[in-house]
């Protein structure tokens, strides 16, 4: 077994990430969420849909499909022959995709994008902010907001289109292999494998394999409302989940995972009286993933059920999905041993973990779960000496009983 309790084997780690995101370019997503609902690819190519159905959202044609993606109150999916049919409310025409083949559909608020093969994008549905007015490609991935687009092209460049009230359009002068869109924000996972957004909601998330940013989203700078509301979700290098934004999540392993929610409006100022009653909007979030054996879990506020899956249903997992490696062949006994010793021995010398602390006290703090925290550590890389905070979980003990540790997730320490 392959000692892994020292950070050097960080580099490659990155470099297979990179490789396997850009091959991923036009894998398509089999579970996406909306305002108020989900639908899903299940493993024989059919749709399932579940929560609201008040434009007929809910309601997906026959057919077998190879990708789906809901925007507010409709969707479109990618069907096996390479057509698209889209279902739901049709406010600008979001509904009514062009005929032909295409590699990839992408779906924002009320309109569309598709990635034939040629890589120059059409698009269709509203336009009021040129979202459907695309510029020439190639791209090899596209993604799509509440009124904007963006597309990645083969060199690791994005370029954006539409609205750009909160720059989300103005893309950052980084190299990426993939990209998402959400509420006035786009997002991308840079070729090193850090999850960045800007627009709305710019900030970095981390070390990501997959990332999901919600249509809706709210800031009304009121007294009643003054942080910003969206929503984020994504999957860490051991699959677990990440949502930033949400007080809980659920644990385990996950191949991909779809955030959505709904603006509700709220009176705060003179209620009993309509003429003169003040309100304010508010955004309600949730956010649906599939679990390595394909059984869906949502979390969240359940308006209309949108966070209740029907029971027993299995999705299809994404063409790039790999279950990440767990140690076998080990009693719960032998692991509460392993945590014990590592609690001891991390703390007083985290030397013993291969582990080189900068300067600072800081402690490893290991959970009953095996994971191995530590606030800051020295990362001697290729460029020079790094500051990390790094996360790991328990791998199993060598030949001559040393503790193995394995990275699941890391970040520079700012």
């Amino acid at each position: 077994m392959k000692n892994k309790n020292s950070l050097n084997w960080l580099t490659p780690c990155l470099l297979f990430c990179s490789i396997s995101l850009i091959s991923n370019a036009h894998a398509g997503s089999t579970l996406s969420a909306g305002a108020d609902h989900v639908c899903g690819i299940q493993e024989d190519d059919t749709l399932i849909c579940w929560g609201a159905n008040d434009h007929n959202q809910a309601d997906p044609p026959s057919g077998t499909f190879s990708e789906i993606e809901v925007g507010f109150y409709f969707g479109c999916g990618l069907k096996t022959d390479g057509t698209i049919s889209c279902w739901g409310q049709d406010t600008a025409g979001e509904t009514s995709p062009p005929p032909g083949k295409f590699l990839q559909v992408a779906v924002g608020g009320n309109h569309a994008c598709a990635l034939p093969n040629s890589g120059d994008p059409i698009c269709w549905g509203a336009n009021a902010d040129s979202q459907s007015s695309p510029p020439p490609g190639p791209f090899q991935q596209l993604a799509s907001g509440d009124a904007h687009s963006c597309g990645l092209k083969a060199d690791g460049s994005v370029e954006c289109w539409g609205n750009n009230s909160h720059e989300q359009s103005n893309v950052a002068a980084e190299t990426f292999s993939y990209i998402a869109a959400g509420y006035k924000t786009s997002c991308g996972i840079k070729t090193d494998g850090a999850a960045i957004c800007w627009g709305f909601a710019a900030n970095s998330y981390g070390y990501l394999t997959q990332i999901d940013f919600a249509l809706n989203g709210d800031h009304d700078g009121t007294a009643h409302q003054s942080t910003k509301e969206f929503s984020i979700c994504g999957l860490k290098a051991d699959s677990s989940l990440s949502c930033p934004t949400m007080s809980s999540v659920p644990s385990g392993v996950f191949s991909y995972v779809a955030t959505g929610g709904h603006k509700a409006r709220h009176c705060h100022r003179y209620c009993s009286v309509s003429s003169i009653a003040e309100y304010h909007y508010e955004f309600h979030s949730f956010a649906c993933g599939i679990r390595e054996n394909g059984i869906v879990a949502c979390w969240g506020e359940n308006n209309n059920d949108r966070a209740t899956p029907p029971v027993g249903v299995k999705l299809k997992q994404p063409s790039d999905f790999t279950p990440p490696s767990h140690p076998d062949g080990y009693t719960q006994a032998d692991l509460d041993k392993a945590r014990e010793e590592a609690q001891k021995a991390c703390q007083a010398n985290p030397a013993s973990c291969g582990i080189d602390i900068s300067g600072e006290v800081a402690a490893a703090v290991i959970g009953q779960d095996l994971s191995l925290h530590v606030g800051k550590a020295q990362y001697q890389s290729l460029t020079g000496t790094q500051l990390l905070w790094i996360d790991l979980s328990f791998f199993g003990q060598n030949e001559d009983g040393k503790l193995l540790w394995e990275l699941t997730d890391y970040g520079v320490v700012e």
